[in-house]
């Protein structure tokens, strides 16, 4: 599981809630370490790591594949917490489960919910999981907990979009793409920012394609004029085969790919025309790589392992 930096402050978001399933607008969340004084056993962790991941998709939702900002965590406040002598000891334990949705850079939560819940086991960690049996992942309480979420999730992005857009241009100006590609194709499809959004990432896409391919260019050039023999016009096309049918360079590429065959009397080829052979193609193969793109740069940015801090008075 992923820890993410975060002091949870008091209060619940107050936002208007329309409660109804989103199953065509998956969004991204992480998934966080619960709490217990200072530890809680992993196995409890995975235990309640994968309940939680069968019931996100029953809401919507899918666990991200970076440090989301949008996170689900919870921690454990025990009622009662025993041991029995004897040779054979048995743990009881009456405890709390309380989960939460939140923000983990403007310090919210979103939505709360708890579960009573007592279970008995040969060690704490058995408890703890016979605790978490009697929860099951399609629990209705669970689901329209996550559902709440998910939810507001979607009304922070119809407010806030286009900060995210500002932010995304702002990356691109900078030829910093895949930070770019981030912002853009992190707001949801059901939010009113969308289509905006989709728009801006297809333009990225082509900017970088754009200046790829002319980077490329150059250094098949560069190869070719160091090396105008059979052996240089390999090397050249192997840089010429990765540029995009869609960047500004191709038919530059096409060009010295011509003027390479002359000299050399090999047809050479361009590996990706096939891949890309009708527009429709091509768009898939942009919006793919967009959050393909997008999921590297989240996960390359720098991480701060810390626990949870829950504040009393939510």
């Amino acid at each position: 599981m992923k820890l993410l930096k975060i002091i949870l402050l008091s209060g619940v978001l107050a936002t208007g809630l329309h409660i109804h399933a989103q199953s065509d607008c998956q969004l991204d969340i992480s998934i966080a370490n619960i709490t217990k004084g200072n530890v809680v056993p992993e196995g409890v962790n995975r235990k309640l790591e994968g309940k939680l991941m069968r019931a996100l998709g029953a809401a919507g939702m899918m666990e991200a594949p970076y440090d989301s900002r949008f996170f689900v965590a919870g921690r454990f406040d025990d009622a009662y917490n025993d041991v029995t002598g004897g040779p054979s000891q048995k743990t009881y334990v009456k405890t709390t489960l309380t989960l939460y949705i939140g923000d983990a850079e403007e310090h919210k939560i979103f939505a709360t919910e708890s579960f009573e819940l007592s279970g008995v086991g040969g060690s704490e960690e058995q408890a703890y999981t016979k605790c978490l049996n009697k929860i099951s992942s399609s629990n209705p309480k669970l689901v329209e907990f996550l559902r709440k979420g998910h939810q507001t999730i979607i009304d922070y992005f119809d407010a806030h979009y286009q900060s995210y857009l500002d932010k995304a241009r702002q990356a691109m100006a900078s030829r910093n793409y895949d930070e770019a590609l981030y912002y853009a194709t992190t707001v949801p499809s059901c939010s009113r920012g969308y289509a905006q959004a989709h728009s801006l990432a297809m333009t990225i896409m082509g900017d970088r394609t754009n200046y790829d391919g002319q980077k490329l260019l150059q250094l098949a050039k560069a190869a070719w004029a160091t090396d105008p023999t059979a052996s240089g016009a390999e090397e050249a096309h192997s840089y010429l085969s990765q540029i995009d049918p869609g960047s500004s360079a191709y038919k530059a590429a096409q060009e010295l790919s011509a003027q390479m065959s002359k000299t050399t009397q090999k047809q050479w080829e361009f590996e990706n025309i096939q891949k890309h052979n009708d527009a429709i193609a091509l768009e898939k193969h942009r919006i793919t790589a967009a959050k393909e793109a997008a999921v590297a740069w989240a996960k390359s940015r720098p991480k701060t392992v810390n626990r949870y801090v829950f504040l009393r008075g939510y």
